[in-house]
This record gives structure tokens, sequence and C-alpha cells, in this order.
């Protein structure tokens, strides 16, 4: 029945906006929606779902499934002419495919989105697998995964566009994907990048390549590296960013690796810093610490300094990237 009214079983009256809305629905059967054209907004709040939901290739208005349980979602090559809203929700992990040949709960590969997405209180789980799998998303809004966002397996947005930035502030990543990664932003370009507040990674965090026009921050990040100790907390190498806050709430458990990166503006402080660092061809413009535990920039709290762990204080200055 949901399927037959999104796809125009029934005729709207002229001059109504077409739209969809359930609450606490139980949805038995799947939900496939693969290549559809739906022109109408599609809004289920607090529902069950007894199977995975189908947009493979689907072009569809705003979608919100907000404080429901759903078993997967797929929607790669999606177009959403909206908001993509799952907040609250609980989305677990689909058996593998060959789209996908590790088992994923969130499904956007190559998608796009004009809106925003909210994963604000949401819960996506696919222990030991891949959480989100993003690469090559395209986002018009921002991305949100805030206020009691938790991933169980690895965060992947692998060349992603985030041009209204990617906001994680106190999320928390758990039960990390293939070969210890909690988050995987290799090659994605943003304009922000915001890991702050009690983030939370318990496995690696890729940034490899990532370019960020304005601000990257890790401002009272725990950043735990794999569980199993083996492999950095943080692998920067390449990365481009105007401004990088490191102002970590503990020393990292594993390695930081910033080899080659360029950023113009270094925020640390004493707890951003673990005993082994790669910084090797890593170039900066200016270094601040903040000693008080403010925000650095304030009004004398921050003082240039030289650069942690032994960093060669000859290396080259940069102009802000262009990026």
């Amino acid at each position: 029945m949901i399927v037959a009214l999104l796809l125009g079983a029934n005729t709207v009256q002229s001059g109504a906006v077409a739209c969809l809305r359930l609450a606490g629905a139980r949805i038995s059967g799947h939900l496939n929606l693969a290549a559809a054209q739906i022109a109408h907004d599609l809004w289920l709040e607090d529902c069950w779902f007894e199977e995975s939901v189908d947009l493979l290739g689907a072009t569809t208005q705003t979608l919100a499934i907000t404080g429901s349980q759903v078993p997967g979602i797929e929607a790669d090559s999606a177009r959403i002419e909206g908001n993509l809203d799952l907040r609250r929700s609980v989305v677990e992990s689909l058996a593998s495919s060959p789209f996908n040949h590790v088992s994923t709960a969130l499904s956007l590969s190559d998608a796009r989105v004009s809106g925003g997405m909210l994963l604000n209180g949401a819960r996506i789980s696919a222990p030991g697998g891949w959480a989100m799998a993003a690469g090559g998303l395209v986002m018009e809004g921002g991305v949100f995964c805030q206020g009691g966002f938790v991933a169980r397996g690895q965060v992947r947005l692998m060349e992603a566009q985030l041009p209204r930035g990617l906001h994680m502030r106190g999320a928390r990543l758990e039960c990390p994907g293939p070969r210890g990664v909690a988050l995987s932003l290799d090659n994605v370009v943003a304009s922000t990048l915001n890991f702050s507040d009690g983030f939370t990674a318990n496995g690696t965090v890729r940034l490899r390549g990532t370019r960020v026009s304005d601000k990257a921050t890790f401002e009272g990040a725990v950043l735990n590296g794999p569980p199993d100790g083996d492999g950095p907390a943080l692998l920067g190498m390449l990365m481009q960013a105007v401004d990088f806050d490191f102002t970590l709430a503990q020393p990292p458990s594993g390695t930081v690796d910033l080899r080659a990166a360029q950023v113009s503006y270094l925020h640390d402080s004493e707890h951003s810093w673990p005993d082994v660092v790669e910084l090797e061809g890593f170039v900066y413009g200016s270094i601040k610490v903040d000693e008080a535990g403010e925000a650095a920039g304030g009004s004398g709290a921050a003082e240039l300094r030289a650069p942690p762990c032994g960093v060669d204080t000859t290396l080259p200055r940069l102009q802000p990237p262009a990026l």
C-alpha cells in the first residue's frame, strides 16, 4: 500500500501538497522503491519495519524516517530532493550485496542529497562491518551526526562532497569495521569537520587527502585508536585545512600520522600528542597552544610555541591553501 501511494495510486487534488505521513505503524514486507520516481515527501515516525528499505537509484523528495526501527536502508545512487532525516532511528545491518561486499546498515554510495542529512540521536549498527557506506556522496546541505549519535561499525564517506560540512560533535564511533577503521574520510572535500565536545572514536580516523576549506576541529575529542592497538588513532596524510584544532581531551592511545599534511593554523595542547607522531613533510603556517584549557585565540589564553614532539621549526610555512 505504501509503495502504491508513493507511486501515484492516489490522485492529488489541484493545489494540494503531496505528502505521505505515518506514525506508530508496523510495516511488513520489503519496502521496495528501487529506481522509483517519487513526487511526494515521505514522513514515517516511530515505525517498526520488518524488512529493509530499498531506494537504490530512486528519485524522491524529502525522506524522513524518525524514531523508527529499520533493518537496513539501501539508497545507493539515489537522488533526494530535500532532506534525509533519520533522527533517533535505529538502523541495523543488511546482508552483504553486490554493491557492498561487507555487511552494511546505511548505504548511500554515489547518492545526491539537495538538503541536509539529519542523523542526530540515531544509532547505525553493523559491528565489524560498515555502519554507513557513502563513498562519492554529494551533499548540498550539512551532515549532522550529533545529539547522541552512535555508529557501531565503520562510517565511510570517502570522496564525498560536503560543502556545508560534517558535524559529529559528541558522537561515538564503536566496534570499528575492517582494519580497525572507525571513520574514513579519505579525499573528502568539506567546508568544516567538527569532531568536538566528547566525540569518541574507538578505531582509526582516516583523513588521508581530505581538503577542508575552513575548520577541522577535534577540540575535546577522544581518539582511542583500534581496540587491538594495531593501527593509528589518526591518519591525516596529505590532509589540507585552513584551521586545524587538535586540542584533544586526552592523548590519543594510537599514533598520529600527519605526514605531508598542510594547515595554515594549528591549535594544540598538552593532551594533543601521543608518544609516536609521524610528521615528515608536515607544513603549517602558525601554531598556538592553549595552556589554560580555553579556546585558542581568546584574550591572553594562547601563545605561540615550538611544535610538539620535536617537530622541526624550520619546516616551510604555509599560505592558506586554495581549496
